[in-house]
């Protein structure tokens, strides 16, 4: 999709494929880009993986995209299996100890304690079960396995603001004016009832969590939380 071509909004509402498109042609145009933006989409997945150790695991990764987090796993882990529903993604993998299954958190049959390490990055709002999918999670991991997850604070008040400054500029300059309508149909689930499941379906689980960019405890006052959840050695 070229600047020359946006799309407009009588096109939107009639277009079942909306969605898909700005994913396919668009989402990494408006997220990847260089400069500060493409610094703080990099620095939240470094972030993700600070501290954590991956040698010898086996790693899930739900909702994997392109598989754009894999570049920043450190670490001789075992397996890497990226789950992701979207085939559009087109997620090419070379390296024999990672693998692609198609399919949902919500319904996708992995046996019980089958990884040591599950990732999320930036998905939970978009699931339609999230409740179905942390009960599949915690279910998947090992005894001392963690969940490591980016939750961005929709819809706080950094968050919109940050949206309304910086997000739809860069997507309408990608030639797509109507992200406010994808973000509408897309985050179906808001930040305070994700972080509530998760207060509920993880309870007992050592847990850490890291506000960004200020570290602030806020939903309203952060961009997005960078969480661990480590489960009991025996559950």
């Amino acid at each position: 999709m070229s600047e020359q071509e946006p799309i407009e909004p009588q096109q939107v509402l009639s277009d079942a494929e909306l969605v898909e498109t700005f994913y396919r042609d668009c989402y990494h145009q408006v997220f990847d880009q260089q400069g500060f933006a493409g610094s703080m989409y990099r620095r939240t997945h470094r972030l993700v993986e600070r501290g954590v150790d991956n040698s010898d695991k086996r790693i899930l990764e739900i909702g994997a995209g392109k598989g754009e987090h894999l570049a920043f796993v450190r670490g001789s882990f075992s397996e890497y299996v990226m789950l992701e529903p979207n085939q559009t993604s087109r997620i090419e993998a070379d390296e024999p100890k990672v693998r692609v299954v198609a399919g949902r958190a919500e319904d996708t049959d992995f046996p019980p304690e089958s990884f040591d390490r599950v990732i999320s990055m930036c998905v939970l709002h978009h699931v339609d079960d999230v409740a179905q999918v942390l009960r599949n999670i915690r279910s998947w991991l090992a005894p001392g396995g963690v969940f490591s997850l980016f939750l961005p604070s929709d819809p706080g008040v950094l968050n919109r603001l940050n949206r309304r400054l910086f997000v739809t500029p860069r997507a309408r300059r990608a030639g797509f004016d109507s992200y406010p309508l994808i973000n509408a149909r897309e985050h179906k689930n808001h930040y305070w009832a994700i972080k509530t499941e998760l207060d509920h379906q993880f309870s007992g689980f050592g847990i850490s969590r890291r506000y960004f960019p200020l570290p602030i405890p806020a939903g309203n006052l952060s961009l997005c939380s960078i969480w661990h959840l480590w489960k009991p050695s025996s559950d």
